[in-house]
């Protein structure tokens, strides 16, 4: 980080070596952008750049969405940061996405921006993440973009910097996502997104090294795709899957729920389901579509696709201290899912029939079932 900050004190110094004229009210013009030859030397350069200033003024459009941040530093000079849809803003303090309608005249700001700016005076740029609430004795946000990921004992590694930083996270670092949704894990984060990374102290080697007191996925294909299949499976997304499995076979059957129109997407599939007597409704006469699936009732839905196979004396599940939560109606199936390694711990000595059940799960399990004929 100190060798970012040192090349934008350099290009500031530069840039900022008149008396820079006072900004006009309003949106500022774009200038003339750098020459592709000189972005093309940027390259090796890191994903962003760090710059700590105080706001200035805050232009926004006739819609009130702020358009750009007019920057001033002591140290950097004066900078506008262009805001576009894909800005983020962080509360640094509490690990945190903020409204940008909260920001201030006169507060200070770290803003992680793009290496390539104008030559105008003063320089504008794309603004990538705006942090507030920054303390200058703790770790606080920075924006990095993840070049590759690696895990190992449960320690994963980020390279990021053109590989010249690695940031190591495990079970202590704390996970959020810029949504606020839940669900995030250390598997999640994969080589390609965007995060932002608390920490303190780098390592003086190279490459540089240190350790996340926290990490945010930031918006992006990944962290959308991680968002699908880690949330819990519900009714409808099973059967959709049992039904798209089984080659969404045709069937004319009545259905009467009470929670599922005929327009549904999921309607064909639970019609099909209900007649195959994979799954049924409940005593009022709804099925629950939104309703999520435990473990246990995922494998007996799975169990009775496979063509109900029996064990018999299976002592597999007596290992588990929390076996005899297992439902009555559930116990053949889980004795089979396990007995077939469809289904493990979920930690020592406990298989968690009640817990819920994510789609990535159900979908691995489903691929390694022949169905019944």
């Amino acid at each position: 980080m100190m060798k970012k900050l040192t090349v934008l004190a350099l290009s500031g110094t530069l840039l900022c070596a008149m008396s820079l004229p006072a900004m006009a009210a309003g949106k500022l013009p774009v200038s003339a952008p750098v020459p592709p030859t000189a972005v093309e030397a940027l390259a090796s350069a890191p994903d962003s750049v760090l710059y700590s200033g105080t706001v200035k003024e805050i232009v926004k459009n006739d819609k009130g969405a702020i358009e750009q941040i007019c920057m001033t530093s002591d140290r950097y000079g004066e900078y506008v940061m262009n805001i576009s849809p894909e800005t983020v803003w962080i509360d640094s303090g509490n690990h945190t996405a903020f409204n940008p309608s909260e920001l201030q005249q006169g507060e200070r700001v770290y803003v992680f921006h793009s290496y390539a700016e104008t030559r105008s005076l003063p320089p504008q740029t794309a603004a990538f993440a705006v942090v507030r609430n920054i303390s200058m004795d703790a770790s606080n946000a920075h924006h990095h973009h993840v070049e590759a990921v690696t895990v190992k004992d449960g320690k994963l590694t980020i390279t990021t910097d053109q590989g010249s930083l690695l940031i190591y996270a495990d079970g202590e670092t704390g996970l959020s996502r810029y949504d606020g949704k839940a669900g995030l894990t250390l598997a999640n984060i994969q080589a390609g997104d965007t995060i932002m990374a608390w920490y303190q102290a780098v390592a003086e080697s190279y490459p540089g090294q240190t350790y996340a007191d926290h990490l945010m996925l930031l918006p992006g294909e990944h962290s959308d795709t991680a968002e699908v299949q880690e949330s819990p499976l519900t009714r409808a997304e099973l059967v959709t899957l049992l039904y798209e499995k089984a080659g969404k076979p045709v069937v004319d059957r009545a259905m009467h729920y009470t929670d599922v129109t005929a327009d549904a997407p999921y309607a064909e599939a639970v019609r099909w389901a209900t007649s195959a007597k994979l799954i049924g409704g409940y005593g009022d006469g709804s099925f629950k579509p939104d309703e999520t699936v435990s473990r246990q009732q995922m494998v007996t839905i799975m169990w009775r696709y496979a063509g109900h196979p029996t064990l018999m004396d299976y002592p597999g599940l007596t290992q588990f201290s929390d076996a005899a939560k297992i439902s009555r109606f559930a116990q053949p199936a889980m004795a089979w899912a396990h007995q077939q390694k469809l289904i493990t711990a979920v930690s020592d000595g406990m298989l968690d029939p009640l817990g819920t059940i994510t789609q990535k799960t159900a979908e691995t399990m489903l691929n390694a079932i022949t169905p019944r004929k």
